[in-house]
């Protein structure tokens, strides 16, 4: 086997390798890209729903609140009435 012989063997097997080597890292992009996708498109509908039920918590929140502040008026008004004589 001369020079150039083993050159062109070992030339031609780098090139089978590249293009193997090609071949799967475009399918593992493509693939890497939907699985990034699913993992953004499930995360944004999470957090709809977190924020959703949140809200109506922070809703119930503010509503028992504003109860409590009102009570809580009223028996102060009573107690100045009271204290007033």
């Amino acid at each position: 086997m001369t020079f150039l012989e083993v050159f062109m063997l070992v030339a031609s097997g780098a090139t089978i390798f590249a293009f193997i080597v090609g071949v799967f890292s475009v399918y593992n992009g493509r693939m890497t890209r939907r699985e990034i996708s699913r993992q953004i498109r499930e995360t944004t509908e999470k957090l709809a729903e977190l924020i959703i039920t949140e809200g109506d918590k922070t809703r119930e929140l503010i509503r028992e609140t504003r109860n409590l502040i009102v009570a809580e008026g009223d028996k102060t008004r009573e107690l100045i009435k009271v204290l007033k004589g």
